[in-house]
């Protein structure tokens, strides 16, 4: 079975570079990604339609058009559980924000992409096992 991992983060070059961290982790990877939170909404809806739904999205919290916070509540709404905020914010009033929207924890994109592939990868391995 595939790890499906999706993330939402407006500068393209993040889930490029978290990708080809994961891709030496996980053998069968699929990574689906969008450069605003509206387009996550969108892409996310279509992977449920066809039951390929993200084991692990990843979700920047400034992006234009909607943000990671709106984007969080609404993909909760879909039923996604395994959503974690990837930022280079620290702002503890937008972190608290989306944890009450929904997400299940903080990455920071300060960690290396390394450690943050690593991260997702454990956190995926859960999700499957569970």
């Amino acid at each position: 079975m595939a790890v499906r991992i999706f993330i939402a983060d407006d500068e393209p070059s993040i889930p490029k570079l978290i990708e080809v961290y994961l891709d030496k982790l996980i053998d069968d990877l699929e990574v689906t990604s969008a450069l605003n939170g509206q387009e996550a909404v969108q892409k996310i809806r279509q992977l449920i339609e066809v039951d390929r739904a993200p084991h692990v999205t990843l979700m920047d919290l400034v992006m234009p058009v909607m943000d990671g916070i709106e984007c969080t509540g609404q993909l909760r709404e879909l039923g996604l559980e395994n959503i974690y905020v990837l930022t280079a914010h620290v702002d503890p009033e937008l972190i608290d924000r989306a944890v009450s929207a929904g997400a299940r924890g903080l990455i920071r994109k300060s960690e290396g992409f390394k450690a943050v592939a690593e991260r997702v990868a454990d956190l995926a391995r859960g999700v499957l096992s569970a």
